[in-house]
């Protein structure tokens, strides 16, 4: 090969290269409002990730693929946990993890904090990241699916959409609260009780760490259905 040829190539080659950085770079800022959902961005999504810097939430956590993995992932925390476990878990640590293993300090975040930071989480949520974490796409599915089509749930949809992020069944889920079929061995609540005390704890056990769900009427009554019937021996449906 000759030195004219080398250089040509040389040339082209920079210029091919240059030219495919220019248009990945135009296409990612042309489907950055799409991919990113800019429009989910106000202040209290910016004062949510201020409060995520302003604890070092991240020398625990990892998110978006960037942290410390001594705690879960949370880039579909808002997802797998909800609003309310989200807020009980930050600001009582010491109550939800007292029987795990697994720790949180008590950080002192105000309520106002805890609702921008849950902003922050559902927006970081909402990012078209390619289905990253992989394990979290089942918390996602049935969060999406409980409120639309609660009676379409199967069940492992039922244990991980709703109540998966502090309970556990058939080894799914995480036991931070206890196990359904151990729940449902010493409970004594009806249906109707038992939906109640989903929606809001403190009605039916007061002083009970656990916080109000945010689902429907008509997924606490499918829940409660599916504890009670772990509770009788019947076949759970699927």
């Amino acid at each position: 090969m000759t030195g004219k040829a080398a250089r040509n190539i040389f040339i082209g080659g920079t210029l091919v290269s240059a030219l495919i950085f220019l248009w990945m770079t135009y296409d990612f800022h042309r489907q950055e409002p799409r991919l990113a959902k800019t429009e989910m961005i106000d202040e209290h999504v910016v004062a949510g990730k201020k409060v995520w810097h302003k604890y070092n939430c991240n020398d625990c956590h990892t998110i978006l693929g960037f942290g410390g993995y001594y705690a879960p992932d949370m880039t579909k925390a808002y997802f797998r946990l909800g609003e309310s476990n989200i807020a009980s878990i930050v600001m009582h640590p010491e109550t939800v993890y007292r029987n795990s293993f697994r720790k949180m300090p008590h950080l002192g975040v105000s309520e106002t904090e805890v609702k921008d930071l849950t902003a922050f989480l559902r927006w970081v949520g909402n990012i078209e990241n390619r289905k990253w974490p992989p394990q979290d796409e089942k918390y996602v599915k049935a969060f999406r699916l409980r409120e639309v089509s609660a009676q379409k749930l199967e069940k492992v949809d039922i244990v991980m959409g709703a109540c998966g992020g502090c309970h556990s069944f058939e080894n799914q889920g995480r036991n931070i609260a206890g196990d359904f079929s151990a729940i449902a061995a010493r409970i004594t609540y009806d249906k109707e009780t038992l939906a109640k005390f989903i929606l809001d704890p403190q009605s039916v056990h007061p002083g009970i760490g656990m916080p109000p769900q945010q689902v429907s009427r008509e997924t606490a009554e499918l829940i409660a259905d599916f504890i009670l019937s772990l509770k009788v021996g019947k076949e759970v449906r699927k």
